[in-house]
């Protein structure tokens, strides 16, 4: 929990020194999808004039594994792309069980310029009034401030808040609203609710209130017409699936997608209370870790007690 360290979409500011992921290869649309895409179903003698689902995309690129007998025997869902599959996918080898999402950006209508930048920077951005350049053979990318921030782990974990961390801050009502709002929450979904594809769901504070007759808030947010009460939220870790769903959700139209600068603010905000509140469950766990050591050290040396 040292400085903050942004996985951005693009930011003119100067950013923490990280490792670039690969940046995803630009397409080429021929009409709803990638040339590559449609050259891969004209080959296989499918009409392209009208688009196909990505669901039925899938199932034809799975039976067309099946047929050309391309799954790894020695290794379970392993895919040994041919040229074509290649071609398509821009690997040797893929995950069976990954063929839907891979061909996510394949669509022209899932296109977001933002989801071909940089996600990483492996060198200092400099700001607009530096006049100095560590490399000079290095081109400085400048981007506008309202640069959309990409809706990953790294970024979301930076505004996330744990169930104990948000009764910590209840105790400065003074200063509650302003940190939590923007926040994000995880809280358990309605058991009821057959469609939801995971128990749990990243949400986003909107509104701070006090609950009537009691001096204990409730929390506004999105995806739920009631209010919630802290002690319903998780005080555990998000997964990786939870927060595409965020970002699904977000790609829908179902949530602002908040930008670079909307971000960065609302981490530096959090980033003290967020350290402190990291330290104090490390040192707990660690005086736990301690104790039951020290009762096995006990039980060794005094078996009969």
């Amino acid at each position: 929990m040292g400085d903050i360290t942004f996985v951005e979409e693009g930011n003119g500011h100067k950013v923490t020194s990280r490792k670039r992921k690969a940046r995803p290869k630009r397409f080429e649309f021929v009409g709803w999808g990638s040339r590559q895409l449609i050259e891969f179903l004209q080959f296989l003698g499918i009409d392209t004039t009208e688009m196909i689902s990505q669901y039925e995309v899938t199932d034809t690129i799975n039976k067309y594994i099946s047929k050309q007998g391309l799954m790894d025997p020695s290794k379970k869902r392993k895919v040994v792309c041919d040229e074509r599959l290649v071609s398509l996918f821009g690997t040797k080898t893929i995950s069976k069980i990954k063929v839907h999402k891979l061909l996510e950006k394949h669509y022209k209508e899932n296109q977001d310029d933002s989801d071909f930048d940089y996600l990483y920077d492996d060198e200092p951005r400099v700001s607009q009034h530096s006049e100095k350049v560590a490399n000079p053979t290095r081109k400085v990318v400048q981007k506008p401030r309202s640069t959309f921030a990409a809706i990953v782990t790294d970024n979301i974990k930076l505004l996330y808040l744990r169930k104990s961390l948000v009764q910590e801050l209840v105790k400065s009502p003074g200063t509650l609203e302003s940190k939590v709002l923007g926040s994000f929450v995880r809280i358990k979904r309605d058991r009821d609710d057959y469609l939801q594809k995971y128990p749990y769901q990243l949400v986003q504070v909107t509104g701070v209130k006090k609950q009537y007759g009691t001096v204990d808030f409730l929390l506004q947010v999105t995806n739920y017409v009631k209010d919630v009460p802290i002690s319903v939220l998780s005080d555990d870790k998000f997964s990786q699936e939870e927060c595409e769903d965020l970002h699904q959700r977000i790609k829908n139209g179902s949530l602002k997608k908040p930008t670079i600068v909307e971000m960065e603010e609302k981490a530096r905000i959090l980033h003290e209370d967020q350290t402190k509140h990291w330290l104090r469950r490390e040192i707990l766990l660690l005086r736990r870790l301690i104790d039951r050591a020290s009762e096995k050290g006990w039980g060794k040396e005094y078996p009969f007690l």
